[in-house]
C-alpha cells in the first residue's frame, strides 16, 4: 500500500504542477519569449532532454517546478565590457560565447558589445547570431535578445503568461469535476426510490435497492428532498417509522439512525436503542484524545443529566464556538469524567459537515446528465475555491486554527494516501481540490508568487510605468526565502503530527 501511496503522491503533485507550468510555458512561447528550461520538480536533475531551444527536465524533489524565461532576472548580463571570452564562428558570425576559462582558446577582451538589440548583435564589431549560446563550465545558455525577453513584451502578453499557470489549474479542476459528475450521475430528486443501501447502517437490515419510500415518521414524502428534510427534522429521535413500497406491497419498519457527532468524533453505537452508548471511536479524533472508548454510556454533559440522544444533540449543537465540555460516562462499573473542546461550527463547515448528522444508510437513484456534468465542473471548482478561502479565513478568525495546522508535502502525502484508499472518485476529487488550491495560493498577492507578479503588472497598467526591476526582483527574492522558511516550518509540523 505504501508503494501505491508514493506513486499516487508523485502522480498527483506531478499532474497539478505540470499543468500549472505548462500554462506559463505555452503562453510564453505564444508571445515569443525564450524559455531556457521547463522543469518538473526541484533539486538535482534526474533526466533531461532538449527540444528546439528549451531544456525539459525532471528533477529529484517532486514538490515544485518552473519555467525559466529570458528577461525574468534583472541580472542577466552574463557578458560585460572588460570580460575575457573566446568565441566560435560560422561564416563570420559568432555562434558560441565561451565564458568558462578552462575552455577558452584564443581568448580576448570585450571592448564593445550589444547582445540585446536583435538588429545589430555584436562583440567587438563581430556579428553574433540571435540564437548564439553562452558556454559555462556546466551548462549552455542561449542568449536572449530584447525581442525574446519577458520584459519586452506587451502588458497583456506578460499578464496572460503569468496568469496562465493558475488558470490551467482551474481548467484541470473543471475537467476532473466534470468527469466525476459523468461517472456518478445526479440524484433524481423527483423520486423517492432507493438507488442504494449502505451496509452497516440501520436501513440495510430492512430496505433494499428499488424500494420506494412513502413516508418518514408519519410525514408523506414525494421527492428525495422531502425524505432528507423529514430525517433532519427527527435528528436524535429513536424508532423512526419508515413506510415504503416493495413490489406493490406497502410495508413499515422502525429505524434508529446512526448519529455522527463530527465536532468531537464519536457516533452512536449501531446497537444503541434506549441507552446513550458510543460506537467505535475513530483514530486521531478529539474523542480518542479525550479518552472516549466504544461502549461508554453518556450520563451527563457539563453537570446536566442527559436521558436521550436528542439531549446530546441539543447540547452539542448549542456549542458552536468550541467551548470546553465535560462528559460523565459510565464505563463498566465505573464512572469517568472526560473533558473535550469540540471543533467550532465554522471549522466543520470547511469540511462540508455539520456538528451532528443523522444517517440511516440510503441513497437516491442517479441519472446521467451531460449538461449537468458540465455545470458541475464549474460549480465544483467554485465550491472548492470557496472552501479554500473559508479555510484561509479561519487562520485569522478562529482560535482553534493556526499556521501549524497547514499541510506541507508530508501532510499532502497522507491526504493523498487516504484519498486513494477511498477509491477512484475520492482520489479524483482530491486531485481537483489540490489543483484549485495550487491555483488560488499562487494568485495570492505575495511577491515570489504569480499573484505578486500580477500586482506589479497591475501597478504598471494603472500608472503606465514599470516598477524598478531591481526593486521588484529584490522583493521576489526576499519573499522567496521567507516562503522557504515557512515551507520548512510547515513540513516540520507535518512530521510532528505523525509522531504525535
Amino acid at each position: 500500500m505504501i508503494i501505491v501511496s508514493i506513486i499516487g503522491f508523485i502522480f498527483t503533485l506531478g499532474l497539478v504542477i505540470l499543468i500549472h507550468e505548462f500554462g506559463h510555458f505555452y503562453f510564453a512561447k505564444k508571445a515569443g519569449i525564450l524559455c531556457h528550461e521547463f522543469s518538473l520538480g526541484l533539486g538535482p536533475v534526474l533526466w533531461s532532454t532538449k527540444k528546439n531551444e528549451t531544456q525539459f527536465s525532471i528533477r529529484a524533489i517532486p514538490i515544485g517546478g518552473y519555467v525559466s524565461m529570458a528577461g525574468e532576472d534583472v541580472n542577466e548580463s552574463y557578458v560585460n565590457v572588460g570580460d575575457t571570452v573566446s568565441v566560435t564562428l560560422e561564416d563570420g558570425v559568432i555562434q558560441e560565447i565561451i565564458i568558462d576559462p578552462l575552455q577558452q582558446a584564443d581568448a580576448f577582451t570585450v571592448d564593445s558589445l550589444d547582445l540585446r538589440n536583435a538588429d545589430q548583435l555584436h562583440i567587438n564589431g563581430t556579428p553574433v547570431a540571435e540564437d548564439a549560446f553562452l558556454v559555462f563550465a556546466k551548462k549552455r545558455l542561449q542568449i536572449a535578445p530584447k525581442n525574446r525577453s519577458f520584459e519586452s513584451k506587451t502588458l497583456w502578453q506578460r499578464f496572460i503568461t503569468i496568469f496562465a499557470g493558475p488558470m490551467m489549474n482551474f481548467i484541470l479542476a473543471i475537467g476532473i469535476f466534470f468527469v466525476i459528475a459523468l461517472i456518478t450521475g445526479f440524484p433524481v430528486d423527483e423520486s423517492t426510490e432507493l438507488g442504494g443501501v449502505n451496509e452497516g447502517f440501520p436501513a440495510a437490515e430492512f430496505l433494499a435497492e428499488g424500494d420506494v419510500i412513502l413516508a418518514v415518521n408519519g410525514q408523506s414524502v414525494k421527492t428525495w428532498t422531502d425524505v432528507t428534510d423529514a430525517l433532519n427534522d427527527t435528528l436524535g429521535t429513536r424508532n423512526i417509522p419508515i413506510t415504503f413500497e416493495r413490489d406493490g406491497d406497502r410495508q413499515e419498519v422502525a429505524l434508529n439512525p446512526r448519529l455522527f457527532f463530527y465536532s468531537i468524533g464519536f457516533n452512536s453505537h449501531p446497537d444503541a436503542t434506549t441507552d446513550l452508548r458510543i460506537g467505535p471511536v475513530v483514530d486521531n479524533t478529539l474523542a480518542e484524545s479525550a479518552g472516549f472508548l466504544e461502549d461508554d454510556i453518556i450520563q451527563s454533559i457539563n453537570g446536566q443529566p442527559v436521558n436521550a440522544w436528542q439531549d446530546v444533540v441539543e447540547r452539542l449543537q448549542a456549542n458552536k464556538t468550541g467551548q470546553v465540555m465535560n462528559f460523565e460516562v459510565v464505563r463498566g462499573d465505573a464512572v469517568r469524567n472526560l473533558t473535550v473542546t469540540p471543533y467550532e461550527e465554522a471549522i466543520l463547515a470547511t469540511q462540508d459537515v455539520a456538528i451532528v448528522e443523522s444517517y440511516i444508510g440510503v441513497a437516491p437513484t442517479n441519472a446521467f446528465n451531460f449538461f449537468g456534468a458540465v455545470q458541475s465542473g464549474f460549480t465544483g471548482t467554485l465550491a472548492a475555491g470557496a472552501l479554500i478561502f473559508d479555510t484561509l479565513g479561519l487562520l485569522f478568525s478562529s482560535s482553534q486554527v493556526g499556521a501549524g495546522d497547514l499541510a506541507g508535502p508530508v501532510g499532502i502525502f497522507q491526504l493523498t494516501a487516504q484519498s486513494i484508499s477511498g477509491g477512484l472518485l475520492v482520489f479524483l476529487n482530491w486531485i481537483g481540490l489540490l489543483s484549485v488550491n495550487l491555483g488560488i495560493i499562487n494568485l495570492l498577492p505575495i511577491p515570489a508568487l504569480d499573484g505578486g507578479r500580477l500586482v506589479f503588472l497591475g501597478y504598471e497598467g494603472i500608472t503606465r510605468r514599470k516598477v524598478n526591476p531591481r526593486v521588484e526582483n529584490t522583493l521576489h527574492l526576499i519573499m522567496f526565502f521567507l516562503l522557504m522558511g515557512f515551507f520548512v516550518f510547515v513540513t516540520f509540523n507535518d512530521i510532528l503530527r505523525i509522531f504525535n
